[in-house]
């Protein structure tokens, strides 16, 4: 009679010690790994190349427009040339969205500001993305917003 109570005890410390642990993290203990193709967008400086069908140009490297997506917190940075660009994220598959997009509102010398207003507009129209080997894709829908590349010096 022992035995039989030990191995059912076993039994069933064996069956719910795996739905303990996800409902653990259900609670917001162990977070899930990112996939690869998360860890591949987040972290990586992304120098905007086109906006709206049309070719960035950049008069140097430090007016070149740029997202950053930061892995803690969900957190967005970057630059439309002249200013800094702030706000957040969610990402889920292939859902990609922006919240709360906003830059500094400083006074540019040369024409790096040519882009901000509608970097800005894209950013808060995005509904999903792909990744293209060093190619970041924004999209709504079918449109394609914007297309950035990987810096390979970051």
């Amino acid at each position: 009679m022992f035995r039989r109570l030990l191995f059912a005890g076993i039994i069933g410390i064996a069956t719910l010690a795996p739905a303990c642990r996800g409902l653990a993290q259900i609670a917001g203990g162990t977070a899930a790994q990112p996939t690869a193709r998360e860890a591949a967008l987040k972290e990586t400086h992304w120098n905007l190349i086109e906006l709206n069908g049309d070719a960035i140009s950049a008069p140097s490297a430090e007016s070149r427009p740029y997202i950053y997506l930061h892995a803690e917190g969900d957190k967005l940075s970057g630059s439309g040339g002249c200013n800094r660009l702030f706000g957040s994220f969610d990402l889920s598959g292939d859902s990609l969205q922006f919240h709360s997009v906003a830059s500094t509102q400083m006074a540019c010398a040369d024409n790096s500001m040519e882009h901000e207003p509608a970097l800005l507009e894209a950013l808060k129209l995005v509904g999903s993305y792909q990744l293209m080997g060093d190619m970041l894709i924004l999209r709504m829908d079918d449109r394609v917003l914007a297309r950035f590349r990987a810096d390979p010096r970051q």
